[in-house]
């Protein structure tokens, strides 16, 4: 019968490796190997993002001493073929005995001896992230089939970090549990986020670009602790228990968790209610989000609060790029009136990552250092008591971005970019309805009409915009160049394709009828009519470059 299984020696992570092959590996060899592993390669982007975090605050934990005395360490580290193994080695041989996932005093991430009053377990569809209904057409994994061990570590995590909300199983020990129950306490932490993750060449890389220095912390580096090296759960909430910094988000025990061992596999699970997570004050500790100001939070509280910001089901990430960026001197702001005074904040932050990152572009890393991002979110269903589906998407743009004030003009002509193609989907969308309005009885409405034709216009757009985006020069005169190559090839793919919506029309639209407005006018729709709108309000939107001698004019 096993009962040991060390995640820093048994392999259960799964890689992608430089050379595409993949394989399964123990913690040990992630970092040992990070320099020559291209990525994790999990079931689900959301289990890749919550082994990272460990990862992440292992490393944390393995050089934040180092750091927080030595400003150029940092660079140091980046330039080193590979991470500092002899720190990383050194801290895991103090904290080995806590990553044994079957150990019957001090399980990895679990509360040892945890039980319910009726003494019963819970199939594994509590941790399974991706086993839907038994009458879903497609079943990625089967709640019903025990899980290898490795398996089981990674929905572990991924279930600390991402769980639903709703009634759980009660936990004898536990003093808020009433009637053998134990009532909603809210999602896991990273359910809250847009967890953005910078992704370098390797993991190596990955891990420097998501690292911030203990400086932004207004902690002491010992006082930011991973749950490992906390005395072992118990079933009750923990006394004050307190986030200080990115470590103890990064482990934060949401839940109270217990894998059954039947000797060969995992084949059961209890899943109880752990320690709440204030969700509204963790702007400073949180560093892996994009913020988004809240005023009825901050009315309520009596402070400014900033809420994370999710990625939205089918939302793609480029159309919400100022979010990722730092606010110009023009837009993104609220006022907030306070007694005599208005405060000036900005309606949105983007993650700690991307400004610690920002600070050292040109130093160590280059001037025209490319960011690249992954962004992920759980989306749930009702009363976030189930898993609906996992948003995600990636984005690559010049770093200078980032920077406050010297990429302020070329954060506009990106910016500016993004606003093009919004309002070209936009107008192409509302020449669709108009020409529905031209046919009598159209079988298509106005508005499923305008949505198809935005839908088609933002699959035109998508790719090109990433392309667009990713190769956009940090020179301004040439980016500015490259905006306007941008304006004319959205005004010209828009108008090419008003001249199909155009050609499918029935023979009717053409000859077209009249519409009573509000007021009591009428106006006429017609194809000839609803197209010379379109183009006038496409040319006005999108104008095309303006010669030396049509501005002298």
């Amino acid at each position: 019968m096993a009962d040991s299984f060390n995640l820093l020696t048994e392999p259960w992570i799964p890689v992608i490796y430089a050379d595409g092959s993949v394989a399964e590996v123990g913690i040990e060899d992630v970092f040992a190997d990070a320099h020559d592993i291209q990525a994790l390669a999990c079931d689900l982007p959301t289990v890749n993002v919550a082994i990272f975090r460990t990862l992440l605050a292992i490393l944390r934990r393995s050089v934040d001493e180092d750091m927080a005395e030595d400003s150029d360490y940092w660079a140091e580290l980046w330039e080193d073929d590979t991470l500092p193994m002899d720190a990383i080695t050194d801290y895991l041989d103090s904290v080995s005995d806590r990553f044994n996932l079957l150990d019957p005093e001090k399980p990895f991430l679990q509360t040892p001896g945890l039980r319910n009053a009726k003494g019963v377990w819970n199939g594994l569809g509590q941790i399974i992230a991706d086993s839907p209904k038994e009458d879903a057409l497609f079943v990625q994994s089967d709640p019903n089939t025990e899980l290898s061990y490795a398996k089981a570590a990674q929905w572990l995590i991924h279930t600390q970090n991402f769980d639903y909300s709703g009634i759980k199983s009660g936990a004898v020990g536990d003093s808020r549990v009433k009637g053998g129950k134990g009532y909603p306490i809210g999602i896991g932490w990273l359910g809250w986020l847009g967890c953005t993750v910078i992704k370098g060449k390797n993991l190596k890389e990955t891990l420097l670009l998501n690292y911030v220095s203990p400086q932004f912390f207004e902690c002491e580096p010992d006082s930011d602790l991973p749950v490992w090296e906390e005395a072992p759960l118990t079933s009750a909430a923990r006394k004050n228990a307190h986030v200080n910094g990115q470590i103890g988000l990064c482990t934060w025990p949401q839940r109270r968790i217990l894998l059954h061992n039947n000797g060969s596999a995992i084949d059961k699970v209890l899943v109880c209610n752990g320690d709440p997570i204030d969700y509204l004050s963790q702007y400073d500790n949180e560093t892996m989000t994009p913020w988004r100001y809240s005023d009825p939070q901050s009315k309520k509280a009596k402070r400014h609060i900033y809420m994370p910001k999710t990625l939205n089901p089918g939302e793609v990430l480029w159309r919400g790029l100022s979010s990722l960026l730092p606010q110009g001197q023009t837009g993104g702001y609220v006022t907030i009136e306070q007694r005599n005074s208005k405060d000036k904040l900005p309606s949105a932050m983007p993650p700690h990552t991307i400004m610690q990152l920002a600070e050292r572009i040109g130093n160590p890393l280059p001037k025209d250092f490319r960011i690249t991002v992954d962004v992920t979110s759980m989306i749930y269903g009702a009363q976030s008591a189930v898993y609906s589906t996992v948003a995600h998407d990636s984005l690559t743009f010049p770093g200078l971005l980032a920077i406050i004030d010297e990429g302020e003009e070329l954060r506009d002509i990106a910016e500016r970019a993004v606003e093009h193609a919004i309002t070209a989907a936009k107008e192409l969308g509302k020449f669709a309805a108009d020409v529905r309005r031209c046919e009598v009885n159209s079988k298509e409405s106005p508005d499923a009409a305008a949505n198809k034709a935005r839908a088609a216009a933002y699959a035109l757009i998508d790719q090109r915009f990433r392309e667009w985006l990713s190769k956009l020069s940090i020179s301004q005169a040439d980016a500015q160049q490259q905006l306007q190559e941008w304006t004319d090839w959205l005004r010209d793919t828009m108008l090419t394709e008003g001249r199909r919506i155009a050609h499918e029309a029935s023979p009717a639209a053409w000859t077209g009828r009249k519409i009573s407005n509000p007021n009591g006018s009428e106006t006429i729709y017609s194809i000839g009519q609803v197209e010379v709108w379109f183009r006038g309000r496409i040319y006005k939107a999108l104008p095309q470059a303006q010669s030396p001698t049509s501005e002298g004019e």
